[in-house]
């Protein structure tokens, strides 16, 4: 019988290669990933399934700190289970159990767990969706390997423009170093201005770089004439690398310097030994007005496979629940009493109240952009805007 203990320092590497080799497992069930939610403010709970002695699984959840009435628990790439075993019901029971009971502040109402699973085991398939995922459920896949069969795999104008940049010369370069965040923020804002979409401030890459650099991070930039024309920020994990960030300015639209960007870091992938490079994000065609879309049609360019995963279900306290209802209408404000006007009286303006949706500041922007599988991988709460690639 598999018993839930937390996890330690000491359990880090048996932890790590874990998550690394389980199929339904990603970067988000990292060690690493964990400090970086730490240093973002999260509380961080780390549990793992053992037997005896042995880990055989478990999840790393984060709460993120909210003064409202009810908390939620998300295990993004997770949890670590054998979803078709005997014992998975009795595991995920034990799991839920133990992130209700430890949980800091406010009462958990839900656990979100989002396994990376392409079929749906019976075990979740009476648990609702959940109305946004953390990790893409779409995404493409590349196989990495030898430079001659990665090439034959891409589609022609993919393969055609990666070798047309760098016969006009484009260079690219790696780097871990933590300060180049710099640079490449520079990148993403430029992008950001230019597409007009929302980016986390400086200080989120900051954190995220600190805690991923130089291990499990590495920054690509693609130079034309001394210019860097594109940027990205990729996640090594397990057999994958994954493209999580990136930017591109819109000059010297010919040199072709996004091709060139990721050209350069699959071959290098390839040649560390990685077997798939996951774009992150990808709708098939036929989508137009899908905010995925554009950059979709980009991505294939270096062929792959379109992967459909299951995504997010929750996991409902439902008395949980009913409790935050009743300590957030306690806590509500008194309504005014409602008079019906004379038919004669000019209707009053409507009073303010806790249903009212208060006017955004001036110059702030629409928060909420794009579908449910465009959250920022960081907080459940912001939305994650992608590039726009020409």
């Amino acid at each position: 019988m598999m018993r839930v203990r937390t996890l330690e320092p000491r359990h880090r590497k048996a932890w790590d290669a874990l998550a690394g080799r389980h199929p339904c497992s990603g970067f988000m069930q990292s060690w690493t990933w964990s400090v970086f939610k730490v240093l973002e403010g999260y509380q961080v709970l780390r549990l793992g399934l053992f037997e005896g002695s042995a880990l055989r699984g478990g999840g790393i959840a984060y709460v993120y700190p909210s003064p409202a009435e009810a908390g939620l628990a998300v295990i993004p790439d997770g949890p670590i289970l054998d979803w078709e075993a005997p014992d998975a019901s009795p595991a995920l029971q034990a799991l839920v159990a133990a992130l209700r009971e430890r949980a800091a502040g406010a009462p958990l109402v839900a656990v979100r767990v989002e396994p990376r699973l392409e079929t749906l085991p019976a075990l979740l398939a009476g648990l609702p969706r959940a109305p946004v995922d953390l990790v893409p459920d779409g995404t493409l896949e590349v196989d990495l390997g030898p430079e001659a069969e990665m090439l034959a795999r891409m589609k022609p104008k993919g393969r055609y423009n990666a070798r047309l940049a760098v016969r006009r010369g484009v260079e690219v370069v790696s780097s871990a170093d933590p300060t180049d965040v710099h640079a490449f923020y520079e990148i993403l804002e430029r992008t950001a201005a230019y597409h007009d979409f929302l980016l986390e401030p400086k200080g989120f890459f900051i954190n995220l770089v600190q805690a991923l650099t130089p291990g499990m991070g590495r920054f690509a930039f693609a130079r034309y004439k001394g210019i860097t024309l594109a940027a990205a920020l990729t996640v090594r994990h397990g057999h994958m690398v994954t493209y999580l960030y990136g930017g591109h300015l819109s000059l010297f639209r010919d040199a072709m310097a996004n091709y060139a960007l990721h050209w350069h870091i699959m071959q290098e992938a390839a040649r560390e030994g990685y077997r798939v490079y996951d774009f992150y994000g990808y709708v098939p065609p036929g989508t137009p007005d899908h905010p995925y879309d554009s950059f979709s049609r980009f991505k294939e360019k270096f062929g792959g496979r379109p992967v459909l995963r299951v995504g997010s279900r929750d996991v409902i306290f439902y008395d949980g629940l009913a409790q935050a209802a009743l300590r957030a209408m306690r806590s509500a404000p008194s309504l005014p009493s409602y008079s019906p006007p004379s038919p004669s009286a000019p209707s009053p303006p409507p009073s303010p109240s806790i249903f009212s949706l208060p006017s955004p500041p001036k110059g702030e922007r629409a928060r909420v952009r794009g579908p449910r599988t465009s959250r920022h991988p960081g907080r459940p709460d912001r939305i994650r805007p992608r590039e726009t690639h020409s």
